[in-house]
This record gives structure tokens, C-alpha cells and sequence, in this order.
């Protein structure tokens, strides 16, 4: 486990699975299915120090060191990187960012939903019946 002033250097940080996304920290991208989206570098950097710890709460002070280099930084820059994680999180699924009031952060993956099967099936099977009926008419 690394120490807590560890300044997360994207270029260093491995590629890793976020629920159904691939996370690569070096490109600054994610990718869900055939979606792919880059984020800054900053709000990278945040979603490597909460998946690096994904369970536990992160405090403040740890993401400003990690993420800011422990520059003192106003709550409105981490504010604003956990509003855009939340954002990344709605479109594509996979995880969860839960506030834990006056202590930090909490990223929580979230199983992405399995495809529907039956859909595709019924719909399959409504078009063969279609096909049928649409026979029978043309044949009386």
C-alpha cells in the first residue's frame, strides 16, 4: 500500500478494471463497450486514488496530497472532480462515488447490468411469427 503523500503520477499507473470499464490512468481515458472517454488530468488522478482504496473512505487531505502535490487547494477543485466522476459514472455505469460527510470520499463499484437476453429473443421470435402470418394471408 503506498503512503499517503505518494503523488499519483498517471504516466506510472497500470491500466485497471472499474466494474464493466477499462481504466487507463497513462492515456487519461475510459473505456465502456465501444464508448470511450478522456478526463482531465486532475479528475484522473482522483479516480486512481479512490479505486486504489475502492471500499474505503479517502479524506480530503489525502486526495489533495496525492492528487494536488499537498498544495492547499479550495474544497470547490475537489468538489468539481468528484462532480465530473459522478457524471462519468452516470453515463457509463460501473462504480459509485458516495460523500461521507466532514471525512472524504468513497468509490463503490457497481456490476453493470447483465445484457437482456430475453428482449432480444422476443423480438426475434415476433418477427418469425410476423413472417408466418404475413405467409399464411399471401397463401389464402
Amino acid at each position: 500500500m503506498r503512503a499517503m503523500s505518494d503523488q499519483i503520477v498517471l504516466a506510472k499507473e497500470p491500466d485497471f478494471r472499474l466494474g464493466g470499464l477499462q481504466v487507463c490512468p497513462a492515456r487519461r481515458q475510459i473505456v465502456g463497450g465501444a464508448a470511450c472517454e478522456t478526463l482531465q488530468p486532475r479528475v484522473m488522478q482522483v479516480l486512481v486514488a479512490l479505486a486504489g482504496r475502492r471500499g474505503d473512505v479517502v479524506s480530503r487531505d489525502e486526495l489533495m496530497a496525492r492528487c494536488w502535490g499537498g498544495f492547499a487547494v479550495s474544497d470547490d477543485s475537489i468538489h468539481r472532480c468528484i462532480a465530473r466522476l459522478r457524471r462519468v459514472s452516470e453515463s457509463h455505469g460501473g462504480f459509485a462515488l458516495e460523500t461521507v460527510p466532514r471525512v472524504g470520499y468513497r468509490l463503490v463499484e457497481v456490476a453493470l447490468p447483465a445484457p437482456r437476453v430475453w428482449k432480444t429473443a422476443a423480438i426475434a421470435g415476433a418477427a418469425g411469427l410476423t413472417l408466418i402470418a404475413a405467409g399464411l394471408v399471401y397463401w389464402l
